[in-house]
């Protein structure tokens, strides 16, 4: 079936085009970063560019990137981000073909805005499944999602805190099937982690103290993010990277979400502490042009800058990064 913008998507949001191997062009919408509400995204971008990396090639070698994730082993620590709010509307089971491009290549991926059908038609494909669960007020819509998620086989579960209040203070309405959404209380926190043998991935972390909150609280992972620029005027990730990851050690894992769109970001945040990292604007384009193909090459394609680069550094696997190898630019 070909990927087909709805009629009543406004055509000042796309900011690129992506053609299909029939040669059909559609317009396509990553999030565009030169949206001027979204300046969270641009020092984001200025972040990453003004850091640099010092490369190392006696006693080189090529590198290793595969890694272990909560029992598992994947080729890569470079993990599919959440395109839900952006894929269903191309295609109606783009989610899918994300999923088995992912498969192909080995790695974790995080979905947000899906129902339980769709969880179970992803699971289904062997993906390593994380739904990112809403923040819904009633904690007991929450335990039954993550209930869900446990029975229908995901690797993990997810939950984008940052989603809790409305920019205008008030609580979150969800324009999907979710509701009002509501802050989350360290201690409601650690009753949903405590209510299931699932990985809780903390989304929306952006400082020292939510992250040893969520430590506390019996998180296996936060994953630092401003959502795709809706937080405004946030701390780039990468920016507050290296004091939480000082902060919390090896007490949970630090995923690093917004941005990257090489494997020279990718590096830059390995090197600064990350755990692993999403990628998710990067995949539009490739996954509107070549379905699950195309989103195999382009995690492929970054996969091998990471490791070419890790190559040049003398960092031989996902466990020996050097922070050193990172050089801020004071010029």
């Amino acid at each position: 079936m070909a990927i087909k913008i709805p009629d009543d998507y406004s055509p000042d949001k796309y900011f690129g085009n992506a053609t299909r191997a029939d040669g059909i062009t559609f317009g396509y919408t990553p999030y565009a970063p030169e949206s001027e509400w979204m300046d969270s995204n641009k020092l984001t971008r200025a972040c990453y560019d003004s850091y640099m990396i010092e490369y190392r090639y006696l006693d080189g070698c090529i590198a290793d990137t595969k890694v272990e994730l909560w029992g598992e082993t994947f080729d890569s620590p470079i993990m599919t981000g959440g395109v839900s709010a952006v894929v269903p509307l191309l295609h109606p089971n783009g989610l899918v073909e994300i999923a088995k491009g992912a498969v192909r290549f080995n790695t974790p991926s995080f979905y947000g805005y899906i129902t339980n059908k769709e969880v179970e038609d992803l699971v289904a494909t062997g993906n390593k499944v994380i739904r990112i669960i809403k923040t819904q007020l009633d904690n007991r819509a929450i335990l039954d999602d993550i209930k869900h998620d446990e029975e229908a086989g995901c690797f993990a579960f997810a939950m984008d805190i940052d989603h809790g209040i409305a920019s205008d203070g008030t609580l979150y309405h969800a324009t999907s099937d979710y509701g009002v959404l509501s802050p989350k209380s360290t201690e409601d926190i650690a009753m949903l982690c405590a209510s299931t043998k699932l990985p809780c991935v903390l989304k929306g972390v952006l400082s020292v103290t939510d992250a040893l909150k969520a430590a506390e609280a019996g998180a296996a992972a936060v994953l630092l993010s401003h959502h795709k620029g809706e937080i405004v005027n946030a701390v780039p990730p990468l920016y507050v990277l290296p004091e939480i990851k000082a902060a919390v050690g090896d007490k949970i894992k630090v995923f690093v979400d917004c941005g990257i769109i090489s494997g020279v970001d990718a590096f830059k945040a390995l090197a600064l502490g990350a755990d692993g990292v999403c990628v998710a604007r990067k995949l539009i384009k490739p996954y509107m042009e070549n379905g699950a193909d195309g989103v195999y090459q382009q995690l492929n394609d970054l996969n091998g800058e990471l490791r070419g680069i890790m190559s040049r550094t003398c960092t031989p696997d996902t466990k020996h990064f050097d922070a050193s190898t990172i050089r801020k630019r004071d010029f």
